[in-house]
Order: C-alpha cells, then sequence, then structure tokens
C-alpha cells in the first residue's frame, strides 16, 4: 500500500506529467475552440440539394424520385431538396457550382455524381443503396411470394418506415468539427504511454539506479510492476476525466448523452497507453532517450491517423488500408464516441472498446513475459 501512494504521490509532483497529460491537452483544446467554436453550419439541419436527370425517365423508376422528394428527418423538414434536370450538363454545371451535392442518373442503376465525398453525399449514397436493396427484396418476394407484395410495399414506404431512417442522422452531436475534440481525448489516453515508459525503466537495472535497487528489494518484480501500472492507471484516470470535464463544461462540447460511457473509454484508452509505454520501455532496445522518443512517436501517428491534425483522413484511410483502421488506438477511441455521439450506435462503440482492450492486454502480456526473462549477471 505504501509502494502504490508513493508512486500516486510521484506522479502528481512530476510537472513534466502534469504539463503533458493534462495542460497541454487543454491548451490543444482551447486551441480548437477557438478555431471551431463559431461553426455551427450543422448544428441545425439543412436539406440536401441533389439533382435528378429525368429526361427518358422510365416510368417505373418515378416512385424512386418521388420518394426522393418525400423522405423526412422530421415532420416538417425534407431530408432532400430535389431538382430536376432535362439535360445532364446543366446538373454537372449545377454541381460545379456548389447549387447541389450531387445529382443522380436513374437507369437500369441508380448511378450518382458527386465532386468529393463529405456528409451530404455519403447520405445521397446511403438512400440510393437503401432503396435499391428494397428494390431488389420486392423483386424476389414478388417472384416467390407475389400474393404478399403489397404489404411489403405498403411497410417499407410507410412514413413510419422513412422516420426510422432518420435514427443515423439524429445523433446529439452534429458539429464535425467535434471530431477533433474526440482526437484530442485519445491522444489525451495516449499520451500515458510516456508514464509507461517511465515505469518500464524503473524496473531495470541496467538503464536507472532505481531499477538496480528494486531489482534487489524483497518484493518480487512483478508485483512492483503491477503496482506502478495501477497506481499510475488510477492517476491516469482522474487526469483524463479532467480533460474530458474541461471539453465539456468549459469548451462546450456537446457529446451527447453518454458522458458515462465516454468517461469509460477514455479510461480503456489510458489503459492502452500504459500498456503500451510499458511495453516500448522493456521490448525496445536503446537509452532512456531513445525509448522516450519511441512512446512519442507512437502517440502522435496513432494520434494523426486517427484524425487530430486532419479529420478526413481515417476516410482515406478506410478506402485504400482499413485495416489500419480496425487497430490504431486513437482510431478506435475516435470512432467508439462519433458511433456513440452522432449514430446512438452502442453495438460499435462495444466493438471498438472491446478491440481496444485486447489490445491493451496484449501489450501488457508481451511487457510481462519480456520482464520474466530479463537476468542479471551482476548488480
Amino acid at each position: 500500500m505504501q509502494h502504490f501512494i508513493y508512486q500516486i504521490k510521484t506522479l502528481l509532483r512530476s510537472k513534466t506529467t502534469i504539463f503533458w497529460s493534462v495542460l497541454f491537452p487543454v491548451f490543444l483544446g482551447m486551441m480548437f475552440y477557438f478555431m471551431f467554436g463559431n461553426i455551427k453550419n450543422l448544428e441545425q439541419f439543412s436539406e440536401v440539394p441533389v439533382g435528378i436527370l429525368t429526361k427518358d425517365l422510365d416510368p417505373s423508376k418515378e416512385t424512386f424520385v418521388e420518394l426522393l422528394k418525400e423522405v423526412k428527418v422530421s415532420e416538417k423538414k425534407h431530408m432532400f431538396r430535389v431538382t430536376e434536370y432535362e439535360d445532364e450538363k446543366k446538373a454537372a454545371q449545377a454541381l460545379e457550382e456548389k447549387k447541389i451535392a450531387g445529382y443522380i442518373a436513374v437507369g437500369t442503376d441508380y448511378v450518382l455524381t458527386a465532386k468529393k465525398e463529405d456528409i451530404n453525399s455519403s447520405m445521397i449514397k446511403s438512400f440510393i443503396d437503401q432503396y435499391m436493396q428494397n428494390e431488389k427484396l420486392i423483386e424476389r418476394v414478388a417472384k416467390m411470394h407475389p400474393e404478399q407484395i403489397q404489404n411489403m410495399v405498403d411497410h417499407i414506404f410507410s412514413e413510419k418506415e422513412l422516420q426510422i431512417k432518420e435514427i443515423s442522422l439524429k445523433g446529439q452531436d452534429k458539429d464535425p468539427y467535434t471530431q477533433y475534440f474526440y482526437a484530442l481525448l485519445a491522444m489525451t489516453c495516449l499520451i500515458a504511454a510516456s508514464i509507461g515508459v517511465e515505469n518500464g525503466l524503473k524496473i531495470q537495472a541496467d538503464l536507472s539506479m532505481v531499477g538496480s535497487r528494486r531489482n534487489i528489494a524483497p518484493m518480487k518484480k512483478m508485483k512492483q510492476v503491477m503496482i506502478d501500472f495501477l497506481a499510475s492507471f488510477f492517476v491516469y484516470c482522474i487526469m483524463t476525466a479532467f480533460v474530458l470535464g474541461i471539453c465539456i463544461f468549459v469548451y462546450k462540447r456537446d457529446f451527447g448523452n453518454n458522458t458515462g460511457l465516454l468517461l469509460l473509454g477514455t479510461w480503456i484508452g489510458s489503459f492502452v497507453g500504459l500498456a503500451a509505454g510499458t511495453m516500448i520501455a522493456v521490448v525496445c532496445k536503446g537509452s532512456r532517450q531513445t525509448k522516450e522518443g519511441i512512446s512519442v512517436a507512437f502517440f502522435m501517428t496513432s494520434s494523426f491517423l486517427g484524425g487530430l491534425q486532419w479529420g478526413e483522413i481515417t476516410y482515406y484511410i478506410e478506402k485504400s488500408c482499413p485495416i489500419i483502421n480496425r487497430i490504431n488506438p486513437a482510431t478506435l477511441i475516435v470512432n467508439a464516441f462519433k458511433s456513440l455521439a452522432v449514430f446512438g450506435d452502442y453495438r460499435q462503440y462495444a466493438v471498438n472498446m472491446v478491440t481496444l482492450f485486447l489490445i491493451g492486454i496484449l501489450f501488457l502480456v508481451i511487457s510481462i513475459s519480456k520482464l520474466r526473462r530479463m537476468k542479471y549477471a551482476s548488480l
């Protein structure tokens, strides 16, 4: 118990730890606040402008056009603002002038042309995909059970069904810049790697005087490591809770009604950061400075890939190398928070958090295995 309390006091007295773990994220959050604080272009949902090419439109496809015009996100607000074009050149010109987010050529397939991939084009594409799925489903039912076709059509295109499609777009968080605060929280968690490195160095006799003394102490080495880890984790949980509180109450970020789950996410992220730092300290070869540099490279690279400097990077990574988004700790934290606050998707939040926790366990197991094999000829 005395060792546990001593470790807590040591961390709280460390000015470097306080700066990088608390003050630096708070300062960076302040910069985000002043940069994005007044940008509220998505705070109120606005209709997505979309064009339809109606030249030689097959009468059987008119249902698609009508449904596109009628789908709503609320009782009084439509999801799309539809403009019909006879000529594709006019539609392309409107797209170039940013009057529409994209235009749809209705033929055998529903081909969407958009200038860039953003939330508006994604909404249009999602609607098209859902419609095509329903259309194919109706065709199959019509062949196999024609007597049920009317009931199915009524169900799919009922007002209730249209309102259900709103769920994925009705999250508490409608500000696209909040994702930078998610990435900020992810970075705060992973900065714990620097504390993990320090803990790992303190148990290695060839890298510090403290390590030499601790290796000849009567307390078992593994017990010392776990006490250091748990004390550091306890302190860091308080630090991340403080940073989260600053984001909510000072920077006025609306993370939705699941603050408790966000707090849990920062704690799991902190666990991974500490485990990663410990693994770097005991597995990587080199001096103290080398290992500290690797830990900084770890959390900064992970944060960059999670969207801290460039929010859209995760979309491009998803296209070219999606495995990175599945294993990068910062991306897992950001995606978990976004799925919770934007989409209300508890399942995806759980998947990301479990994956993150398992990564932390893996780091910890590797560290312990390596430490068990460490032997010194003399101390």
